[in-house]
């Protein structure tokens, strides 16, 4: 896998420009936002000739000193272009952050979950406590079980930015083990919504399916699975799997998917261990990860980097996405080895296939 950060070619003038635009990033970040939200982005997308200040006005809700500075600000981050006669048209950093997938859903999950909270990163990393979760609820310990209490803007953001990293991969992984396994019973821990046991339903014939999760989400995941007609097919434990010391058996695959980095790596460890003393000797574990160190591209090990601060200063004070050798080595102190590593599932996963040592 490429290392993006062994060397910096670069010269000093481009260096400290860098430098200055990171120290003003906060005032860019709320301009991309405030541009999108209000529509200007949009308007600019469909003015190819470019439009003045007083024109826009007079499409977009915001008044000439809003525009003003905001489009000001966006030309100096290259989000918008200005013509020698005072006209604005779209980057392509602009149409990107208007039209690519990736992008909005990122930017919305930093706008509603994670832009406050970072105000409180390093008191989090000195207490090894969310405080930045206070944003939300200043008694809550983590996000995971007060999920459904979160404002809407911020709840569709969460599950949009939980989603699109796994749910891409979810149809190449289902495949790539029915190939390999022909599953017929399967545990999903941390289950979330029901959105895998869902797909593994309409990927795998005849096969059964568990959800294992807090009782919260096993509420949620049973309303999905009822929409879809799946009641038969999937069932549901309602657990804590680091409180709970006798896990069910009889499963050819346990899966978990963006679970693990929910947690610290003693109870990652735990975790594990419970299932090694519950899992039959044929089945397997698999495991679904953005791993940083096993991207293809440097804007995905950027995102997953960032994404390690969220669990930081929002989901619990003390997990993070891992590196190659950080879930490989929890994986054999469980008493499991890594059979097989399948990358570049969906958008940056990478399925870790494990089996009892």
């Amino acid at each position: 896998m490429p290392n993006f950060y062994k060397d910096l070619k670069i010269s000093a003038f481009d260096a400290i420009s860098k430098a200055q635009e990171i120290a003003s990033s906060p005032m860019l970040f709320q301009t991309a936002c405030i541009l999108l939200d209000h529509g200007v982005l949009s308007v600019l997308e469909k003015e190819i000739d470019g439009i003045t200040v007083t024109d826009l006005c007079k499409k977009c809700d915001l008044n000439e000193y809003a525009l003003g500075v905001l489009l000001d600000m966006a030309a100096s981050g290259q989000l918008v272009l200005v013509s020698d006669y005072h006209k604005y048209t779209l980057s392509k950093i602009g149409f990107f952050l208007l039209n690519d997938n990736m992008t909005k859903i990122n930017l919305k999950f930093t706008q509603e979950i994670c832009y406050k909270a970072m105000a409180s990163l390093e008191a989090s990393l000195v207490n090894g406590k969310a405080e930045g979760l206070a944003v939300f609820n200043k008694d809550w310990d983590t996000i995971y079980p007060h999920l459904g209490e979160l404002p809407e803007k911020a709840q569709k953001a969460w599950f949009d930015w939980d989603h699109l990293y796994s749910q891409t991969a979810f149809k190449q992984a289902i495949l790539e083990m029915n190939k390999l396994f022909k599953p017929k019973v399967i545990f999903d821990v941390g289950g979330n919504t029901g959105k895998f046991s869902i797909a593994c339903c309409e990927n795998i014939k005849n096969v059964k399916v568990k959800i294992l999760d807090l009782p919260s989400q096993i509420q949620m995941a049973k309303e999905n699975i009822h929409a879809h007609g799946l009641d038969e097919r999937i069932d549901f434990l309602a657990c804590d799997i680091l409180m709970d010391n006798k896990l069910p058996e009889g499963a050819d695959i346990w899966w978990m998917s963006q679970f693990l980095d929910c947690f610290a790596p003693e109870h990652v460890l735990h975790i594990l261990s419970g299932i090694k003393a519950s899992i039959k000797d044929d089945a397997h574990v698999c495991i679904l990860e953005p791993i940083a160190d096993r991207q293809k591209f440097k804007a995905a090990d950027f995102a997953i980097n960032a994404g390690s601060l969220y669990f930081t200063a929002v989901a619990n004070g003390y997990s993070r996405f891992f590196t190659t050798d950080m879930l490989t080595t929890l994986v054999e102190k469980a008493g499991f080895r890594v059979e097989k590593i399948i990358d570049n599932l969906g958008i940056s996963n990478s399925l870790f296939i494990c089996k009892k040592a």
